[in-house]
């Protein structure tokens, strides 16, 4: 790991960048003499840093005059430290990553009138994006947060399926299409040492609760004729459905089980964290068959990464197209719409407003914070469009890990709304082309009916949110005891008769209540 660190910051300081002016001016420094602030956010798993050490952070604070003291929270602590620090009165003047905006709207900062005010390119992406001031305003009439993310076209699907096609023509196996013949493939993939050292160590799905994205199995709850999101509802002929009450969720769950019992799946699934799940998929020898990701490389090394290629959606055995999960909750607008936020600690909003805004107000910038200096994964061609490359990437590291480390990646403050983002911007190659067709492929599995992203009529969102956390500590170790241990029909009996006393006909009242107030 140091050896490519070292490779990578070789690379970084012969490389140098100048960002053009911006779409909306603002007089820099923000802050004449200087400005300190305290910011808690979420940190990347895959970064091999730390915020102070960016590139992206020390040329904002030089041009904005306002030195960040960053809290990092590992990925998987987010919740409970948030939860904690809200609890204890001693806040950070702001959060990046997600913060439960209606449970907590004491604590923070209205925004709406420091918007209109101080942030000139928050609201030009306003005009590109009608319904996204509308997403963010709350039934009081106030904004809370600002939106981040990568909101374009290739994040229209959050995670496919990837199988070592490589190891599919060494075995002269066919592409699975069905579930049955999905379930061969693992088979031939755990038997038959597709990786040639002479052990038996393959793992032919390999999923985990450790992953922060997309590798989890809750993904293929949609191979029955259900889903398994966060919020575990879906919407059909605009009715809201509570799906761990659905037959098919019980299928699922047994297919799961037979799964993990016949080793056809990550037996540390709900043992592991985030860098013993990464290290199968770095590891020296490939062991990984399939693989439920953003894109490949965010697990798999460099190295192999060309063994790979999207996996199709499957069928049923009578034909049914799978329904596939595409961001494990709602729809549309993309992004992370509580991913930044103001607290009443603060002294003066209206200068993180206008950090906030200057992050965001040009492509250069929000490429330097996205993905580092310019020329390392990403770079402008001659054509005037940018990409991202892979020609930078040493061995035994991938772009993923680059990006989180030379840059912030998800994490970041970016929101890369359509004005610079997306097809007459972006060429899309290498890795980025393969995800576009990706997405093409698994967007014809989409849920014919979603929810949109939003805030509810406040009171409601908090009841559903308060009735949430019962539901979601109920079913963590319910799905962990039906995978690992498997599940009877007078089992799933028992879960339907606990399900009535976490009251989810309320729960599911709020949703529809939502879903009716949203069309």
């Amino acid at each position: 790991m140091k050896r490519t660190l070292a490779l990578v910051l070789t690379l970084l300081i012969a490389l140098c960048f100048t960002l053009p002016a911006m779409a909306v001016e603002l007089d820099l420094p923000l802050a004449e003499d200087g400005y300190n602030v305290t910011i808690m956010l979420r940190k990347e798993e895959l970064s091999q840093n730390t915020w102070p050490e960016k590139e992206c952070v020390q040329y904002t604070e030089e041009q904005t005059g306002i030195h960040v003291e960053w809290i990092e929270i590992p990925f998987s602590a987010w919740d409970e430290k948030v939860n904690l620090t809200i609890a204890s009165d001693d806040l950070p003047d702001a959060f990046i990553g997600a913060v439960d905006v209606v449970a907590n709207m004491d604590i923070l900062t209205p925004l709406d009138d420091l918007i209109d005010q101080y942030a000139p390119n928050t609201l030009e992406m306003f005009e590109t994006l009608p319904d996204m001031r509308g997403a963010l305003t709350l039934s009081d009439g106030h904004i809370y947060s600002l939106p981040t993310g990568d909101a374009d076209p290739k994040n229209e699907v959050n995670g496919e399926m990837w199988i070592n096609q490589t190891w599919l023509e060494q075995l002269g196996l066919e592409m699975p299409t069905t579930i049955d013949e999905f379930y061969d493939v693992l088979v031939a993939f755990r038997d038959s040492d597709p990786n040639g050292n002479g052990e038996q160590d393959e793992i032919p799905l390999l999923v985990s609760a450790a992953s922060s994205n997309a590798a989890r199995h809750d993904y293929l709850f949609g191979l029955f004729g259900t889903l398994e999101n966060n919020q575990h509802v879906r919407v059909e002929d605009g009715q809201v459905i509570f799906t761990p009450a659905e037959d098919g969720y019980f299928e699922a769950l047994s297919w799961l089980h037979k799964l993990y019992e016949e080793g056809l799946m990550n037996s540390e699934y709900y043992t592991e964290d985030y860098q013993q799940f990464l290290a199968k998929g770095h590891s020296e020898t490939p062991i990984v068959g399939v693989v439920i990701e953003w894109y490949i490389d965010n697990i798999i090394l460099s190295d192999f990464v060309s063994d790979y290629t999207v996996l199709p959606p499957l069928k049923d055995s009578e034909g049914n197209l799978m329904t596939w999960c595409p961001d494990m909750g709602p729809n549309s607008p993309q992004g992370t719409l509580n991913g930044f936020t103001i607290t009443t600690a603060c002294e003066h909003p209206e200068l993180l407003v206008e950090w906030y805004d200057y992050i965001n107000s040009n492509l250069d910038i929000q490429l330097l914070w996205n993905y580092g200096p310019e020329d390392l994964i990403w770079r402008y061609r001659e054509d005037g469009l940018w990409e991202l490359f892979n020609d930078n990437v040493p061995e035994g590291t991938s772009s993923s890990q680059i990006r989180r480390t030379m840059g912030t990646g998800p994490a970041s403050p970016v929101y890369a709304y359509s004005r610079f983002r997306g097809p007459g911007v972006e060429f899309y190659a290498n890795r980025i082309a393969a995800k576009v067709e990706a997405n093409t492929l698994y967007k014809e599995a989409f849920p014919k009916e979603r929810l949109s992203n939003g805030f509810g009529e406040v009171e409601e969102e908090a009841e559903r949110n308060l009735l949430l956390v019962d539901i979601d500590n109920y079913l963590d170790q319910f799905k962990a005891n039906a995978v690992v241990k498997g599940i009877t029909e007078e089992e799933w009996q028992a879960h339907l008769d606990k399900l009535k006393s976490l009251n989810i006909e309320e729960y599911v009242g709020y949703w529809q209540s939502y879903f009716d107030s949203h069309q």
